[in-house]
């Protein structure tokens, strides 16, 4: 059984990164507890989350409206193939961010980005995002959502 494709539905070889019928990016598993997320404006595959303790919401971007939820200890953002959230752009670094769980929230630190990473419109190095704080990584503005606690 083969990679299916979001787009079109053809079935693809195991292992493909993108759609040998249209050239869309498919959706890869990382391992058993992170989905790896794929936006792009190549077709990618939002994931809506349908659980967990915290989500981010695209609020700009491809795939605006998706839910991804946070539901590993340590979360890569980037633009290279090993994050755990694949924002496809040139404005996104290959390692641009990093997400660590705190307690019952999250800390997000900028791993050495060519553009920064916002949060509120603030340039950070790293900040503890409380609910409602809005996440900025190269055009990709993402809304942090604290579902199970107070952070």
């Amino acid at each position: 059984m083969g990679a299916s494709c979001p787009n079109c539905g053809y079935d693809n070889p195991l292992g493909s990164n993108f759609c040998s019928s249209c050239g869309g990016q498919l959706r890869a598993t990382v391992n058993s507890e992170t989905e790896r997320i794929l936006v792009s404006d190549a077709g990618g595959t939002g994931h809506a989350a349908d659980s967990g303790e915290a989500v981010l919401v695209v609020r700009q971007g491809p795939k605006r409206g998706s839910r991804i939820a946070l539901d590993a200890d340590v979360i890569s953002i980037g633009r290279g193939e090993d994050s755990d959230i694949f924002l496809d752009d040139i404005t996104v670094s290959r390692n641009h961010a990093r997400l660590d769980r705190v307690g019952t929230g999250f800390r997000v630190s900028d791993q050495g980005s060519l553009n920064g990473t916002y949060v509120n419109k603030e340039l950070i190095e790293e900040a503890m995002l409380a609910d409602g704080d809005e996440v900025q990584v190269g055009k990709f503005k993402l809304v942090y959502l604290a579902l199970g606690g107070e952070q």
